[in-house]
């Protein structure tokens, strides 16, 4: 600031004396001059001042000054009353030097004025620009509608100057983010809905989920939008900005330019515009959802005045039936969680009690479960079944929250496509304390008319767990937990164990409840705690206070018990193991209470073994019916690839082994032909070149290998397997390769059963893999005659020799360019088959019309289009062609549904017919005809641009189109063999 005020003060200091030179100067100009010689001093002065002025230029200034030193000169010879000369060229010289001040002041006044002006001016476009970017933040967003997405991503796109933008919005189940059209440019793309990512997340959709603004420099930056950039689309400055909803991501608008970059302005702009467009969104789900809720609340106190004194399976009925009105459903049902780790089902058509895990076990930590797409096998808990075989349903499943926690699960069901969204949660909510209600009335209920006994509880329990201990299909383990939970609940305990016989005679923890530390695997022998004192007497230990009986208070370790009870369980009167019971108080065990458990006990050995029988039974018939399956399938498919992986596939799950390989003999060495559990390229290193030696040894000796590691070694890889499993692959005594199976833990290892499995499964095997050689040796063969065929066919007319070799080859180039299934060689194949034979049916038109040198007549024509059908019908017999029985009759079909001969259109065929369509399009308008002559590969993408959407798939147009610009498709020569033929149109039919 001081040092403008000193620039001031220059200024005006020189202003001021230039006033006060040019004062004095003249004024001594003007000294003794009469009238006439007054008008040249006058004359003189203003150029002494204008050499001042003009000092910076001497070549001006000096002739100036010259003039006025002359002119008074002048006037001083003529002047009549003379004068003091001296004063007056004195006089001159400050008039000069107040020019120059003159001079400094001006351009120093001049530059500040400018400087300022360029000031005023650089803050006015700024203002202007805030203006802007004001009134497009303030705005009503043009007039639109509340939710008018289209208007609001348009309106954005105008005040960010942008091409190109698109707006995404997230789905009703909060999984993904959907597309919202029509957009602002995105005419040649079609933009995807995009899965939220959860941790492995592309840069764009991981900037939208951490809250940040996403710019990038090119087009490449929308590669996790769409799923193919055209190459003629270019973009030089991308930008997704995140939409916030309340607490929550509920979109993002992507924008774009194609030309120049998006400014910070720009970005803080278009951040404000959508947080905008987020809150008109957020306004009108939330007025929606406001009446919703206002129905919701008056049908809520509708149901707790209906429920009054109604029973808990009668309120919960109604909860069901009511509920419909609050969210839809098709079924609903409730079901409530056991002490046991087990739920039940108030209506009777679900199973009394199963175990609580999967979704169920997440329902009782307190989570809503929102399960869309559920089919049979994941299992359904709201009673609903889907209406077909393989179908779907949705389901919700809510807690039931009493007093204590959750006790149960509301579970709701839904047919069709729409599924339970996070919307739906609240009044999921609802609903489940609804019923938590009800549960805890009717308990109360039975509590206060004393509807159960201690000693009803305990003889309906044991009635209960006999029944259940005598279903073997539930499991030894499963059967195990009931037997001990159920004692402990029989004798009203704290905790329980049991053991079961070594084959050393000692007594092994096989599982404990409620024990403060887990004791299973703990070895017991005889004398040893509650345990020990049973073995060795064979009848049950009672000790009500074991702070007196220390001797039998561990093992296991007993901290904040104080009684237990142990009884033997007896198989065929031995020992087969022991049941134990635990309170946390001094007691007196009754004779009940033994009877009781000495009973349980026995029932718990007859229910356990009896399960361990059935869970043999079925292991060794699930193994044959795995060797029987891929027998069947080895067996029902002459594909070689196919009948290799059945037969790997049945080996392995046979066996249960990790890790499975298929090696053939190829010219005296092992190729591997499958791998099961992992890659190719990892089997064939664990295979061939870790279990190589083994592999080599059964191919030489004819007999299998089966080795197990007894004990780990840490200087062993843990890629060397620890149980392996080689047979090999023998037909009419010659060894075709082997089967190696491997696991990589320690005590999983193959057993005798597995050997003869998996020997007998590949030795069936050896005829499949010998008969699928012969049928692969008779499909070339039989595919070379029809290639001869369709060569001969091609070359009956000489315009159109070599026609099927190039149809093939363009179709090949438009397929590499659309990146046509990556993953399955075997439609490659099928598609190069089906362009290699799609004109076979020409064998059955006649010469004449084949080789006709002019146009052909309308009737002429018809029976050249029969060639389609000709062709299909001589291949349709083939159980080999498939794909390329669709390529032969639909490869003169157009998009419009115009072609011929089913005037197929749109997506009714597949997209390998549709590229063979353009492939043969392609050739025909390149080569020559008698009737016209070839166009130019230039000329022929033209048309092909021109006939997208009409006569040719957009994707496929578009692909060709963007091949032969980066040059992957090319013409393919051929030889003119009428050279002075007319040029006509691209897709006029060859009549006259």
């Amino acid at each position: 600031m001081n040092s403008g005020r000193a620039l001031l003060g220059v200024r005006i200091g020189s202003a001021a004396a230039a006033g006060a030179l040019i004062l004095a100067g003249a004024t001594l100009n003007a000294i003794d001059r009469d009238e006439p010689g007054m008008a040249l001093a006058a004359a003189a002065g203003l150029l002494a001042v204008a050499a001042g002025a003009n000092f910076r230029s001497w070549r001006l200034a000096a002739p100036l000054g010259a003039g006025s030193l002359v002119l008074t000169l002048v006037i001083a010879q003529f002047n009549a009353r003379g004068g003091d000369v001296a004063f007056q060229v004195g006089g001159l010289a400050l008039l000069f030097v107040g020019g120059v001040c003159a001079l400094v002041a001006y351009r120093s006044f001049a530059g500040e004025l400018r400087r300022r002006a360029d000031e005023v001016a650089r803050l006015t476009a700024q203002l202007g620009q805030k203006h802007q970017a004001f009134v497009a933040a303030t705005s009503d967003m043009n007039g639109t509608r509340p939710g008018d997405t289209a208007a609001i991503t348009a309106g954005i796109a105008a005040n960010v100057h942008a091409d190109f933008a698109c707006c995404y919005l997230t789905s009703a189940d909060g999984r993904r983010f959907v597309p919202q059209p029509p957009g602002v440019g995105v005419e040649r793309l079609r933009p995807q809905a995009v899965n939220r990512p959860h941790g492995d997340a592309g840069p764009l959709l991981a900037a939208i989920e951490s809250r940040t603004t996403y710019a990038a420099r090119d087009e490449n930056g929308l590669v996790e939008l769409v799923s193919y950039l055209p190459d003629g689309f270019h973009l030089q400055s991308v930008l997704a900005v995140p939409m916030p909803m309340d607490d929550h991501i509920g979109g993002f608008i992507v924008l774009g330019r194609t030309g120049g970059q998006f400014s910070e302005d720009d970005q803080r702009l278009a951040a404000t515009l959508v947080a905008r467009a987020g809150t008109e969104f957020s306004s009108a789900q939330l007025v929606a959802q406001t009446r919703h809720e206002s129905a919701r609340y008056s049908l809520m106190n509708e149901l707790v005045k209906e429920a009054s004194g109604k029973t808990m399976k009668e309120v919960l009925e109604l909860v069901i039936r009511r509920g419909s009105e609050v969210i839809r459903y098709d079924a609903g049902r409730a079901l409530l969680f056991q002490p046991d780790n087990t739920y039940g089902s108030l209506d009777g058509d679900a199973p009394a009690s199963e175990a609580i895990d999967g979704p169920l076990a997440r329902v009782r930590d307190g989570e809503t479960m929102l399960r869309n797409l559920v089919t049979e096998d994941e299992g359904i808990y709201c009673g609903l079944q889907p209406e077909r075989l393989g179908g779907t349903i949705n389901e919700a499943l809510t807690p039931i929250r009493g007093k204590v926690g959750v006790i149960g699960a509301l579970c709701l069901g839904r047919r069709g496509t729409s599924g339970f969204s996070q919307q739906d949660i609240s009044a999921l909510d609802d609903l489940g304390s609804m019923s938590g209600v009800a549960v805890e009335n009717s308990r109360i209920l039975q509590v206060v008319t004393g509807q159960a006994t201690r000693l009803d509880t305990a003889l309906d329990a044991l009635g209960e767990v006999s029944a259940a201990l005598t279903t073997v299909t539930e499991g030894s383990k499963v059967l195990e937990q009931k037997t001990l939970e159920a004692a402990i609940r029989v004798v009203d305990g704290t905790a329980g164990m049991l053991t079961r016989t070594t084959s050393e005679g000692h007594q092994v923890a096989i599982m404990a409840v409620w024990l403060a530390a887990d004791p299973s695997g703990t070895v017991f022998q005889n004398g040893q705690g509650v345990v020990g004192a049973t073995m060795l007497s064979g009848r049950a230990t009672v000790v009500g206070d074991l702070a007196w009986q220390a001797e039998l208070a561990s093992p296991p370790d007993l901290a904040g018990l104080e009684a237990a009870i142990c009884t033997p369980m007896l198989e065929e009167g031995q020992l087969w193991g022991t049941l134990s019971v635990f309170d946390d108080k001094k007691r007196e065990w009754t004779a009940d209470d033994q009877r009781v458990l000495a009973t349980l006990a026995n029932q718990g050995v007859v229910a356990v073994r009896n399960a361990e029988l059935y869970e043999k039974n079925e292991r060794s018939i699930w193994e044959l019916r795995n060797l029987q399956e891929a027998l069947q399938a080895a067996t029902s498919t002459l594909d070689l690839s196919q009948v290799l992986q059945q037969v790997l596939a049945g080996a392995a799950k046979a066996s249960s082994a990790q890790i499975g390989c298929l090696a053939l003999d190829d010219g005296g060495r092992l190729a591997l032909k499958g791998g099961f559990g992992t890659d190719h390229a990892t089997a064939e290193k664990l295979a061939l070149d870790i279990g190589g030696d083994i592999c080599r040894r059964v191919m030489e000796s004819g007999e299998a290998v089966m080795e197990a590691r007894a004990q780990e070694s840490r200087a062993e890889s843990p890629l060397n397997p620890r149980a392996v499993l080689c047979v090999p692959i023998t037909l009419r005594g010659t060894p075709l390769g082997v089967l190696f199976l491997a696991n990589y833990q320690l005590g999983h290892a193959f057993s005798a059963d597995h050997r003869n499995l998996v020997t007998e499964l590949a030795t069936q095997a050896a005829v499949a893999i010998d008969n699928a050689r012969l049928f692969k040796d008779r499909e070339d063969v039989i595919f070379q005659s029809l290639v001869a065929l369709a060569n001969t066919s091609d070359a009956r007319d000489r315009y159109t020799a070599g026609h099927s070799q190039r149809v093939t080859q363009y179709a090949l180039m438009i397929a590499r360019q659309m990146k046509y299934s990556p993953s399955d060689q075997s439609a490659w194949v099928r598609l190069e088959r089906g362009a290699r034979l799609h004109d076979i049916g020409k064998i059955g038109v006649p010469d004449e019309i084949l080789r006709k040198p002019g146009k052909l007549t309308g009737e002429e024509f018809e029976k050249m289009k029969s060639h389609t059908t000709v062709g299909y019908n001589i291949l349709s017999a083939l159980k080999m062609l498939t794909d390329e029985l669709v390529i032969v009759r639909s490869h003169h079909e157009r998009y419009d549904g115009k072609g011929y001969p089913d005037r197929k259109k749109d997506d009714e065929l597949p997209l390998f017919a549709w590229i063979v369509s353009a492939a043969d399009a392609i050739d025909a308008m390149t080569s020559d005809r008698p009737y016209r002559k070839g166009m130019s590969l230039e000329v022929a993408i033209d048309q092909v641009r021109e006939g997208a959407g009409t006569h040719f798939h957009p994707d496929v147009a578009e692909a060709v189109l963007d091949a032969a610009q980066n040059g992957t498709l090319k013409l393919i020569p051929q030889e003119s063999v009428n050279p002075d033929a007319p040029a006509v149109g691209a897709f006029e039919n060859p009549t006259g």
